[in-house]
């Protein structure tokens, strides 16, 4: 079995299903006393350009931000990125995901 940070971190970089991954990661508790890992602005960002690229889908960075958003296990280099990751689970709420939309985000984390 993979230990927590390891699945934590295959989620954050968006390496493997992600299905299966949240799967193995319910097995834990939901509730830690620190995160285990810090999403950095630069790892955030990389995801971005991977929707961008279409490398992943808008539907899959979706369920991406659904699966990290409100963690305990997880924290952010900055707020912004938690707003963002917000921003990203909700398009229902916070309008569509959309290559402008990203490219803007990443323009207000590189400044």
């Amino acid at each position: 079995m993979k230990s927590r940070k390891e699945i934590l971190e295959k989620i954050i970089s968006f390496d493997g299903e992600l299905s299966v991954l949240k799967k193995e990661l319910s097995k834990y508790p939901w509730d830690v006393e620190e995160p285990y890992l810090v999403i950095s602005k630069s790892k955030f960002i990389k995801i971005l350009k991977k929707s961008i690229d279409q490398v992943i889908t808008f539907e899959d960075l979706e369920y991406w931000a659904n699966i990290i958003e409100c963690r305990d296990d997880l924290d952010f280099e900055v707020e912004l990125i938690q707003e963002m990751v917000f921003e990203l689970s909700s398009p229902e709420i916070n309008g569509e995901i959309t290559r402008i939309k990203l490219q803007y985000m990443i323009e207000q984390l590189s400044m």
